[in-house]
């Protein structure tokens, strides 16, 4: 057993060999190091005007696609997609945590709550996460290309990268659903 932690969400996986994706963020692969590797001072940024702006916005996208995906995990009828996104919306939740450490917030109270006004279609739930994923992950790489930190960068890249990865795992939901 060893210990790795993530350089995006800064959580400790342990297992026998580095995952493809961390199991809490979904970050790739590569942002995994062995934990005594990981910079505790990590997360200790100047920020900017612009980039304290950013991450204030980027914590209410992820607010609302993690209560988003924790309504659509209420409908229990298909109890695969239930639990897919149930996951989407704990990745989207450490997403949201990781965007208040650094810029030193509380996360959201209601950040676990589910949305309540999430319908029981399936096929539309799936075309808003499309909808939600694109979003941020268009907003992600412009503040990648704003931003002048090289740790924000990292981070903003990071987690665009998820977001682009949570898209293929909607269209394979599609799929499975039979919206497609």
């Amino acid at each position: 057993m060893k210990m790795y932690r993530c350089r995006i969400c800064g959580e400790t996986y342990l297992g026998s060999e580095v995952p493809s994706h961390c199991p809490f963020c979904g970050a790739h692969a590569e942002h995994l190091v062995p934990s005594a590797e990981y910079p505790p001072d990590i997360n200790e940024v100047r920020l900017t005007e612009v980039e304290r702006r950013d991450i204030e916005a980027a914590i209410e996208l992820e607010r609302s696609n993690a209560r988003f995906y924790f309504g659509m995990a209420q409908h229990k009828d298909d109890p695969v997609l239930s639990s897919a996104y149930k996951r989407l919306g704990k990745v989207e939740a450490e997403h949201c945590e990781l965007f208040c450490k650094l810029v030193d917030v509380d996360e959201p109270a209601d950040l676990n709550d589910p949305m309540d006004d999430v319908t029981a279609d399936w096929c539309a739930n799936i075309e808003d996460s499309i909808a939600r994923e694109q979003r941020a992950s268009r907003f992600y790489a412009e503040v990648v290309e704003r931003a002048t930190s090289e740790r924000i960068k990292e981070v903003f890249a990071a987690v665009s990268d998820v977001e682009a990865d949570h898209i293929v795992l909607d269209q394979e939901a599609q799929r499975h659903a039979g919206c497609v």
